[in-house]
């Protein structure tokens, strides 16, 4: 049902005006205005009227939140003070400006300058400051005559000589003649009858006149104007007249700066009056952001958040402001309770109560509260963030106030008629979108009546649907809300041992007044306190013990739930810590296998590497000992027939066929070699008593060259080969091994984690239960804890966030008390170092069966500083030689981790260079490679980079 107001204008504004009044609205806009750059600015603040209109109460909404993120980020608009009432109105008519109005307009035009910048260089804001964006793209940048104020006006108001080259040029000539001026006093002054003549010996400036101060006696001796006399009439002040052609040119002089002057002045007002529009709207811009900025800062001195209005429905809520606090008090720098102020339905299917009775102690805050959620309002209808963390309210047109007391002498009214006048008119006034605060309603008559009013008066404002919060301590009125779901309790804490107020407001119970009790604890006669307290009666009393006793069930209540929070909070931690550890592990673990097979491959590829130059140094080595066999056996063959030529034997003895025999079928048939085992199997013939000493003594020798390049032997080579596979597969089978061992561990791991919350959640509460507090744990106590396996020694007690400084081992550190347990006690372990059961490893035969990839030449590797720790050089070497060298040096950068790697092979023929890159192709390495570039070497170098 909803009723319309029956009030004339005249009478709402009263309304209006008396509510920001006792609200003290004149203190929040003069603080909100002094955050503010200009005055006129600071004007309109002041005069802030929070009855906004939706649209411009939205816009501030928007550009604050804005504003508050742009400044979050470290920037800010960096805006200047101006005075827009300076040239304004001037500037209308087309005025002639003075050179401190034209300033101001230089500021102005500087402003669109640098704010139209702060956007243009920096694409992203665009996007995310809209509205800002889109009020700083409507000002107009006047280059040039900003280019034109700035060279010919100054912060003083000064007209400056660059303004054109004749003000500079008269200007000159004035100084010139001043110059000229004073030289010729100086002159006079240092003739004799003159100094005899003069007070003293200086010059003085009177009324713009060059004087000389006379000894009035002596004023005969001077040929000279008088300019005037001293107070004393001693002294004349004589202008000589050996100065006026002098001042003819200063005057001409003067004349002409004044001239050139007034031009400029007229000049630049013409040009500012061409575009007066354009300026006067960037400057009410100006001052829109300004407000805009005041706006922010004053939210970021209260931590202020941005409201929210809900629809007018009776089943939701009317207002409900989280951690509320009052403005003035966080402004002013006092302590300030936050409070959860609410007025909205008990359950979701119930309507919401209109009268909020606010009921308890004298002094216990009831007025702070009823005036936070006024002022909050009127900060919400005018566009400003408020100091709660989360606002909800409707969208009231009207606030009320009923506060403090209205006794007027001229008037006659009393106390309880001036407070019955302005009720009269808030039931007239009142409606649906209402907002009423009355403080302490009905007082000042008798009580029984003053019970009866307040309640007609309150069921009349909830028949028209106003919203009303009242401060109270009539009993009577507390218990409306038991029968009537338009009404609501609540009450303002006390703590009734220390017989103390908390500021902290209570939902949906009464308060009792302690008024007895305060008495008591300020001192007042026993006497009076006893006979009050049975004046007071039985039954009330009764009702005040079951007051206080609930008061005293709802701390109780709060100290449990806070003591809940709390254990849940720390698990929560706990959780949070396992969930972080068993990450760390995970990559941990990755980490790890990532070495392992990083390490393992680079090794497999410098053993491959390694094997594939001593295959084939062997399998060269061969041929050429095998060539050489052949050419010994032809040798001796030769001597053979030799021999039995000069013997003339006519038919070869056994002996000779035999040998010659043998010989042939050797020759004829080279004894096939591959690999180390052929090699390391092959047989020379056994050295003969009757041969020459430099026949096959001389083949051993070479053949043992042969087998051992490098000085090393063939024999060594082969052990060095297996040494080496036997030390690749051991380090194989110890990775297996251990990484066997890991995945046999997380099983435990992984159970223990999911235990690890509950064990948590049993050692909290068995803490709580033994009582263990932080002050358990005393210097030089043994404790244990789940993340150490060695005992500890508690080095400090507990500081003021419950951390306990323990000594574990060589390691000191700070551990939460409810986590340490006595050394006698059994610890919970768990094993860290775990991996997971998923995890797939490449076992040896996976590793040795792996395909060797091929490398590929990238034209896209980046250019490359040489330096000797990355450069190989192989020229003037064969192409052996030079892989040989190739692959060492290879190895050895591979395993430094060099990142590339420089090949030097020159051009020559082209084959060392030919085959160089055919090795690479074929290389175990995993790289990628390239030739050289201009200014790196050309063609006659290549570049090697290694791939991770």
């Amino acid at each position: 049902m909803e009723h319309e107001s029956n009030i004339d204008n005249s009478s709402l504004k009263f309304l209006r005006k008396d509510a920001l009044e006792r609200l003290e609205w004149n203190k929040i806009t003069k603080f909100l205005s002094e955050y503010s750059t200009s005055p006129h600015t600071k004007k309109h603040l002041l005069q802030l009227d929070p009855w906004l209109e939706n649209s411009e109460r939205d816009f501030f909404f928007t550009t604050t939140a804005e504003m508050l993120e742009l400044t979050t980020q470290g920037n800010s608009l960096g805006l200047e003070s101006f005075d827009l009432e300076m040239f304004a109105k001037p500037l209308k008519r087309g005025a002639l400006l003075s050179p401190l109005s034209l300033f101001q307009i230089l500021i102005v035009l500087k402003l669109c300058y640098t704010l139209q910048g702060f956007f243009k260089f920096e694409k992203t804001r665009i996007q995310r400051f809209p509205k800002l964006y889109e009020l700083i793209s409507t000002l107009t940048a006047q280059m040039n005559l900003q280019a034109k104020l700035q060279k010919s006006v100054d912060i003083d108001g000064n007209i400056l000589s660059s303004a054109s080259p004749e003000l500079h040029s008269a200007r000159s000539r004035l100084e010139n003649a001043k110059r000229r001026i004073v030289e010729h006093l100086e002159e006079i002054l240092r003739r004799q009858e003159v100094k005899n003549a003069v007070q003293d010996s200086v010059w003085m400036l009177r009324d713009g006149r060059y004087v000389l101060p006379v000894r009035a006696d002596r004023k005969g001796d001077i040929d000279g104007i008088p300019r005037g006399v001293s107070q004393s009439g001693s002294t004349v002040f004589l202008e000589p007249h050996a100065l006026a052609q002098q001042h003819t040119h200063l005057e001409k002089a003067q004349s002409d700066v004044e001239i050139e002057e007034q031009r400029i002045i007229k000049e630049l007002s013409k040009d500012c009056y061409l575009v007066c529009d354009e300026i006067l709207n960037s400057a009410d811009i100006l001052t829109q952001l300004d407000n805009i900025s005041a706006r922010t800062r004053f939210a970021g001195a209260i931590t202020g958040i941005q409201p929210r209005f809900l629809s007018a429905n009776e089943k939701i809520k009317r207002f409900s402001l989280l951690e509320a606090k009052h403005p003035l008090f966080l402004l002013e720098k006092k302590n300030c309770v936050p409070n959860d102020l609410e007025l909205k339905p008990q359950k979701e299917e119930q309507i919401s109560p209109k009268i909020w009775v606010l009921s308890g102690p004298n002094a216990g805050g009831k007025t702070v509260a009823m005036k936070t959620v006024g002022v909050t309002v009127l900060m919400a209808k005018a566009g400003l963030f408020v100091a709660c963390e989360k606002a909800e309210m409707l969208d009231y047109e009207n606030i009320f106030v009923e506060l403090g007391d209205r006794q007027n002498r001229e008037e006659d009214l009393s106390t309880f008629s001036g407070h019955l006048s302005q009720i009269k008119k808030v039931t007239e006034a009142a409606n649906e979108s209402s907002l009423i605060l009355l403080d302490e309603g009905f007082v000042g008559t008798d009580p029984a009546i003053g019970v009866a009013m307040a309640r007609a008066t309150l069921e009349l404002f909830a028949e028209k649907q106003a919203t009303v919060i009242i401060t109270t301590h009539f009993s009577n009125l507390k218990t409306l809300a038991d029968g009537d779901s338009r009404f609501y309790n609540g009450s303002m804490e006390f703590e009734p041992h220390k017989l103390l107020p908390t500021y902290k407001v209570l939902s949906g119970i009464p308060g009792q007044s302690y008024a007895i009790e305060l008495a008591e604890r300020m001192g007042l006669s026993k006497q009076i306190i006893e006979k009050a307290r049975q004046y007071y009666g039985n039954e009330s009393q009764r009702m005040e013990n079951i007051l206080r006793d609930l008061q005293l069930k709802r701390i109780q209540i709060k100290e449990e739930l806070s003591q809940q929070v709390e254990l849940s909070k720390k698990l929560e931690s706990e959780l949070k810590a396992l969930k972080h550890e068993r990450e760390k592990l995970s990559e941990l673990r990755d980490d790890l296998v990532d070495g392992y097979r990083n390490k393992l491959q680079k090794r497999l590829n410098a053993y491959e590497n390694r094997l594939d130059i001593r295959e084939r140094q062997f399998e060269k080595q061969k041929e050429s000992l095998l060539q050489d066999l052949k050419h010994e056996y032809a040798e001796k063959l030769k001597s053979v027939d030799s021999s039995a030529e000069q013997e003339n034997t006519p038919s070869p003895n056994k002996f000779t066929i035999d040998t010659k025999e043998t010989i042939q079928k050797d020759a004829a048939k080279p004894q096939k070699l591959s690999g180390f085992e052929a090699l390391a199997g092959l047989k020379l013939p056994k050295k003969s008593k009757t041969d020459d000493k430099n026949s096959f003594s001389s083949l051993d020798e070479r053949a043992q060259k042969f087998r051992a390049p490098r000085h090393m032997s063939s024999r060594s080579l082969l052990d060095e080969a297996r040494e080496s596979l036997e030390l690749l597969n051991d380090s194989f089978d110890d990775i297996e091994e251990n990484l066997e061992d890991d995945i046999r561990s997380l099983e435990d791991l992984e159970q223990n984690t999911k235990a690890k919350a509950k064990k948590a959640t049993s050692t909290a509460l068995s803490i709580q239960a033994q009582g263990r507090t932080a002050d358990h744990w005393q210097v030089g106590m043994k404790v244990k804890s789940t993340k150490f396996k060695e005992t500890g020694t508690v080095l400090r007690t507990a500081d003021g966030k419950g951390q306990v400084e323990c000594q574990f081992g060589i390691m000191k550190i700070k551990i939460p008390f409810h986590e340490l347990n006595e050394s006698d006690k059994q610890n919970n372990k768990v094993t860290k170092n775990s991996f997971n059961t998923n995890l797939k490893i490449k076992t040896k035969s996976q590793t040795n069966t792996q395909k060797k990839v091929t490398n590929v030449h990238d034209s896209e590797i980046p250019p490359t500083l040489q330096h000797s720790g990355n450069t190989i050089n192989l020229r003037g070497k064969t192409v052996d030689e030079a892989l040989d060298k190739l692959d060492v040096e290879l190895d050895k950068m591979s395993r430094l981790e060099v990142d590339r790697v420089v090949i030097i092979h020159g051009h020559g023929m082209g084959k060392v260079k030919e085959s160089v890159r055919k090795f690479l192709e074929s290389a175990n390495y995993k790289l990628k490679f390239r030739g050289g570039r201009q200014g790196e070497g050309g063609d006659g170098v290549t570049i090697v980079e290694f791939e991770n």
